[in-house]
C-alpha cells in the first residue's frame, strides 16, 4: 500500500488532502475512509498508508490507515488524546503548544472538535529566554515555525513566544520516526535508544527495549544511529579540560556564556566553529541551525550531532 503524509485536514467537514511518498498528486481524504474511527482527529504531518482509486476529480484515498508509533498506540488504549500539543507539521502550519514540564503529547482525555481548534489557534505571548540552564526547566521554549528542524537553510532565530525551538522539532521528528539514536551521557556513556516522550526538561527512551527516564540536563550531546562510526570518529579530547572531571551543570547554575549572535553569523557564512564539552570533547564543524538550548552541527567529515548548550565548556568561532 501506498503511504504519505496528511497535507490539509479540515476537522469539522471530514475531509483533507494526502501528500504521497511516491508522487507529487495529492490525494483526497474522506474521514469515511479511515479505518480506525477511534482516531477521531487526523494532524497535519500524521503518516498514514491507504489505497487509491479514481475519482470523478481526482484521486481518492480508501482503507486509510493511521501509522502510529508504538507509544501513541499505547495512548490510543488508554483513551488519551494523541494529538501532540506543538507538533509543527508542514510550512505555516502551526498547531499548538506546551508549557512548562507538560508533556509534548496530551495526556488529557480526548478534546471535542471544538476544543483542539482553539487549542491549534493558542498564540501567547512570553518572555525572551536567557541561555541559562535553570531557565529550561522554568520557561517556555521558544521557536520560529518550521516543518524541518534538520534544514539547513533555516535561520533559527529565536523569537519570545511559547512555541517549539528547533531542538524540539528536531526530537519531535525522531520520535514520529522511531529513528535509533545515541545519546551522550556523562560519565562516557554512550546510550542507544529511540525517544518515547519529551518534556521540556526530559527525554523518556528506549534503550534495549528498556524505558527510562532521562533530564535533559544529563545529556551532552545526541546524534543518529546511521551517524555513529563518523560522530565518534570525530570526537577529540581536550585533556586540561577532561582532568577537571566536571559533571552535570547543577539546575541553578549559570551556563556557558555563549555568542549567539556570532554562531549564526558563522552558520550565515559557512565559517567552522569549535565547542569543547564539560568532559573535555571537542567538536568542530559548520552551524546546521541554532536553537536557545542545542546547536546542531555538521562536523567536517559531514556527520551530524545536536550538542545541548548546559553541556558546553567553550566555543570559539573560526
Amino acid at each position: 500500500m501506498p503511504t504519505g503524509r496528511i497535507k490539509y485536514y479540515n476537522f469539522d467537514k471530514g475531509f483533507g488532502f494526502i501528500a504521497q511518498d511516491s508522487s507529487d498528486a495529492d490525494v483526497f481524504l474522506h474521514s469515511s475512509a479511515i479505518k480506525q474511527p477511534e482516531y477521531e482527529e487526523l494532524r497535519v504531518g500524521q503518516r498514514v498508508k491507504y489505497s487509491v482509486v479514481e475519482g470523478e476529480k481526482g484521486l481518492v484515498a480508501q482503507n486509510v490507515e493511521v501509522l502510529l508509533t508504538p507509544t501513541e498506540r499505547r495512548w490510543l488504549r488508554q483513551g488519551k488524546a494523541i494529538i501532540p500539543r506543538g507538533y509543527a507539521g508542514f510550512p505555516g502550519q502551526n498547531q499548538g503548544q506546551f508549557t512548562n514540564d507538560e508533556a509534548v503529547p496530551a495526556s488529557h482525555k480526548k478534546a471535542s472538535k471544538t476544543e483542539a481548534t482553539r487549542d491549534h489557534r493558542a498564540r501567547d505571548a512570553s518572555s525572551t529566554p536567557s541561555d541559562s540552564a535553570a531557565k529550561q526547566h522554568s520557561q517556555p521554549i521558544p521557536t520560529k515555525d518550521s516543518s524541518d528542524a534538520d534544514a539547513s537553510t533555516q535561520e533559527g532565530n529565536e523569537q519570545p513566544s511559547k512555541q517549539l525551538s528547533f531542538g524540539d522539532l528536531y526530537i519531535l521528528k525522531q520520535i514520529n520516526f522511531e529513528t535509533s539514536m545515541f545519546f551522550a551521557l556523562y560519565d562516557a556513556i554512550q546510550l542507544p535508544a529511540t525517544v518515547l516522550e519529551m518534556t521540556l526538561s526530559s527525554l523518556t527512551l528506549n534503550s534495549n527495549g528498556s524505558e527510562q527516564h532521562i533530564p535533559k540536563t544529563d545529556v551532552k550531546y545526541c546524534y543518529k544511529d546511521v551517524d555513529a562510526e563518523r560522530v565518534q570518529a570525530a570526537v577529540e579530547i581536550d585533556e586540561d579540560v577532561k582532568a577537571q572531571q566536571l559533571k552535570q551543570l547543577p539546575a541553578d547554575a549559570q551556563a556557558c556564556e555563549i555568542d549567539t549572535e556570532a554562531v549564526r553569523h558563522a552558520r550565515k557564512n559557512g565559517s567552522s566553529i569549535q565547542i569543547t564539552l564539560r568532559e573535555g570533547e571537542i567538536f568542530s564543524g559548520t552551524v546546521d541551525w541554532v536553537s536557545p538550548y542545542e546547536i546542531k552541527l555538521i562536523l567536517e567529515n559531514g556527520s551530524k550531532v545536536v550538542i545541548f548548550r548546559h553541556a558546553v565548556h567553550n566555543l570559539s568561532v573560526d
